[in-house]
């Protein structure tokens, strides 16, 4: 169909109420009470119907795309409708600020199966009746987001209109690759001419009560006018249209309240930078796992794009940030599950720790504690994904099936708190045998485990938070900080620290003893009663070097004027607290402002900052020591 063939009325199939139906008024209620913004359960829902529908071998494509409104799309739309329309229903509202939102994906079944209400025999797929005909429909596997039906519901509840477009191409026996284009809404119920209807109605072809959607070649036509993305090659899947998408409106700071007049007849760029903000974030924050390559592999598990009106948002920074300790919990667990005894390492170089959750000596699942040295880390500005973002978008806990892959929330179940230097965070992932227990714990939105779960469900779910409970506090279980780095406690110290952390900050020389044990910044060089020297800055990662080994950086300045001798000397520290202290040469110093005299020494100024990058092995714990002398001092 050219864009100057015009469009032609679809058949309008209204529901009359039957025994048993349900009103169409409560459609939007059946996702139950949620925290989630509806975008968010959009989001959340339609990718994870995307990622069940995935077909065997395939890689699974999921992509958004908010599109303006413009002339020829308003037109087309009125027609698909005339002659079916209900006061304030169907009708492109007369705006000049109109969006739809094109919810899509490839690589998947798309909607196969019968399009009436055939009976399906056990294994015959039946998508087009769960999608499109029924509400819903459970899954008993674990597999999935549990329910299909509510995915779809999500959409009809994110549209003005309650109305979305149906454009699907799947395989069908006797047929081969085929079509599909039918529309669906979920409206309120009402009256007309003496009869009650549901509020349900669908727009295709057929006849009397029995609707059917278009197919072939006049589906294929029809798809192509409205939709954006279409199928190329061999490709099967399935996108939607929601009319007249639930944007969030811009609050009015005069009047306090959502501003309407830009709703309908404002500027739509400032719509649509709100929808691309909250769309990416709802992305990173539910669906990081599918962005995160599995090991030994290069691409995601499902590729995710997302796109308004003319550009492309990029969903991850180019500051990885946190997704990367994410991504390393999360491959953790991956790795254990596959039987390899891989070693997996968090963006700091610490060794990520998987825990296996029991419960009655059975494994429900695994914990993954990823322990983070900020300094050491890249860290992106605005970082939704990262705890400790002023915001406070997520919490430390990722909770997640294991075969859905899919956060169902984050939490923090944990008595530990991070500090300026130290942070955490981990992910829980169910057993692949007792996922559909933990789908069980659901509610109908899939935002959360509810603990108060009656029977087995509900003692699985307490048993997985007390366990993770204990499994952190044992993690964390290290001596109070003051004792760290106390004089004549050094090796205790450094043992506990080691094993917490895998690696150390600097540490004060020896003969400082009135060091604090972590400090902000750490001093060298004076002794009891004297005024301290130096100030040491916790290190700061520069580059991993292709051997494993990290070039970091140490800011540190001398407090008092003239030329001064300073002096670095790191050591490796083994398992029993013993130090081995590393050749200056192997350390490549490289000083911002000082004279390298060799030996790991330079003449530097005092009164200003300045930097020393260091080489350090990778993996190992490390203890670094600075100390500074005026150069007229004796050794």
């Amino acid at each position: 169909m050219s864009e100057h063939e015009t469009i032609t009325t679809l058949n309008w199939f209204p529901k009359q109420f039957r025994a048993g139906d349900m009103d169409g008024t409560g459609g939007d209620r059946l996702l139950g009470r949620t925290d989630l913004a509806p975008l968010e359960v959009l989001v959340r829902e339609t990718a994870q119907n995307s990622w069940d529908a995935r077909r065997d071998g395939a890689t699974p494509h999921f992509g958004l795309h908010l599109r303006r409104v413009d002339f020829r799309l308003r037109a087309d739309l009125n027609r698909l409708f005339e002659g079916s329309r209900r006061p304030g229903r169907q009708r492109t509202p007369e705006a000049t600020n109109l969006h739809v939102l094109e919810v899509f994906d490839r690589g998947t079944s798309g909607l196969d199966g019968p399009t009436d209400l055939s009976p399906v025999a056990s294994g015959v797929p039946c998508n087009y009746q769960d999608l499109i005909l029924k509400v819903g429909v459970p899954r008993d596997d674990g597999k999935g987001g549990g329910t299909y039906g509510f995915g779809k519901t999500a959409a009809y509840a994110f549209s003005e209109q309650g109305t979305v477009i149906f454009w699907t191409r799947c395989h069908t026996p006797g047929v081969g690759l085929e079509h599909r284009f039918v529309i669906s809404a979920f409206h309120d119920s009402y009256v007309s001419e003496g009869k009650q209807f549901t509020g349900r109605h669908w727009w295709g072809d057929g006849r009397d009560d029995l609707v059917e959607p278009l197919k072939g070649e006049r589906a294929r036509m029809f798809g192509e006018r409205f939709f954006s993305r279409r199928f190329e090659g061999d490709e099967t899947g399935t996108s939607l249209l929601i009319l007249d998408p639930k944007i969030t409106v811009p609050w009015n700071t005069d009047s306090d309240a959502p501003d309407v007049m830009l709703r309908r007849h404002g500027d739509s760029s400032s719509l649509e930078a709100t929808f691309a903000a909250e769309a990416r974030r709802a992305v990173r924050q539910h669906l990081w796992p599918k962005l995160v390559p599995e090991p030994g592999h290069n691409s995601p598990p499902m590729p995710i794009s997302l796109r308004v009106h003319e550009d492309e948002v990029d969903i991850l920074d180019l500051a990885a940030g946190a997704i990367t300790s994410w991504g390393a919990g999360l491959n953790a667990i991956r790795t254990r599950v596959s039987g390899s005894d891989t070693q997996v390492v968090a963006p700091s170089g610490l060794p990520v720790e998987v825990h296996d959750v029991t419960r009655l000596g059975k494994t429900i699942g695994h914990l993954a504690v990823v322990k983070r040295m900020r300094a050491l880390e890249g860290v992106a500005q605005d970082d939704d994904l990262d705890p400790t973002w002023e915001e406070g978008a997520v919490q430390r806990i990722a909770l997640m099936r294991d075969q859905a892959e899919l956060v169902v929330t984050t939490d923090d179940w944990s008595d530990h708190t991070a500090s300026p230097v130290f942070d955490w965070l981990a992910v829980f992932k169910s057993a692949s045998d007792w996922d559909s227990v933990f789908a069980d714990a659901e509610p109908p939105a899939h935002d959360m485990w509810v603990s108060s779960a009656g029977g087995e469900t509900g003692l699985v779910i307490r048993a997985m938070r007390n366990k993770v409970r204990a499994i952190l506090r044992d993690v964390f279980a290290v001596p109070d900080s003051t004792s760290i780095v106390s004089p004549g406690d050094n090796h205790h110290g450094v043992r506990a620290v080691a094993r917490m952390f895998g690696m150390l900050l600097p540490a004060v020389d020896q003969g400082a003893e009135d060091s604090d044990a972590v400090p902000k910044s750490l001093r060298s060089g004076g002794r009891r009663g004297r005024r301290q020297m130096m100030s040491v800055d916790a290190p700061r990662l520069l580059e991993t070097l292709p051997d494993g080994r990290q070039r970091q950086k140490l800011t540190f300045s001398v407090s008092e004027l003239g030329d001064h001798v300073v002096e670095v000397s790191v050591s490796v520290v083994g398992d029993d607290g013993a130090r081995s202290e590393l050749p200056p040469a192997d350390l490549a110093l490289d000083w911002s402002h000082g004279s390298d005299l060799g030996d790991g020494r330079a003449v530097v100024p005092g009164e200003i900052q300045q930097a020393v990058a260091l080489t350090g092995p990778p993996r190992r714990a490390l203890r670094i020591e600075m100390n500074a002398r005026p150069v007229n001092a004796r050794d």
